[in-house]
């Protein structure tokens, strides 16, 4: 059976936050998944644009890590959560039945969960160690 390879995007919301996506992305290699995260796979100088472009287009699935600021950045199209949301939308344009793209909602109040551009696909929820 092939390994399923992850990328996994978010914004960079606070240090404390930043943690909780490694440990996320940690813990989807420990059960045999490829993950890809910047903290990971970025090198300093290394292209940005085309670090997101390749993590997402070369992945099998990507998970969306939605807070309120993530979706925040997604609608205005800002930073790097924008960009991606370019690439995001013309695969979704590509194939609008696709599976790939994995909501996960994390500290978000915001009515609109996750950003409109992905509709209404359904959502995950993973809490922080410790909250119910």
């Amino acid at each position: 059976m092939a390994v399923v390879r992850v990328f996994v995007s978010y914004s960079h919301d606070s240090d404390a936050h930043k943690a909780w996506v490694l440990k996320l992305a940690t813990d989807l290699r420990a059960a045999s998944v490829d993950a890809s995260l910047d903290q990971w796979d970025l090198a300093p100088g290394q292209d940005t644009s085309m670090f997101m472009q390749q993590g997402i287009s070369e992945s099998d699935r990507v998970v969306l890590v939605c807070t309120e600021s993530y979706v925040k950045k997604a609608e205005a199209g800002s930073g790097g959560v924008g960009y991606e949301r370019l690439i995001l939308t013309a695969e979704l344009v590509q194939n609008i039945d696709t599976k790939k793209f994995i909501p996960l909602v994390r500290n978000n109040s915001l009515k609109g969960k996750v950003p409109n551009f992905l509709g209404p696909r359904l959502l995950r929820r993973r809490p922080v160690r410790g909250e119910a």
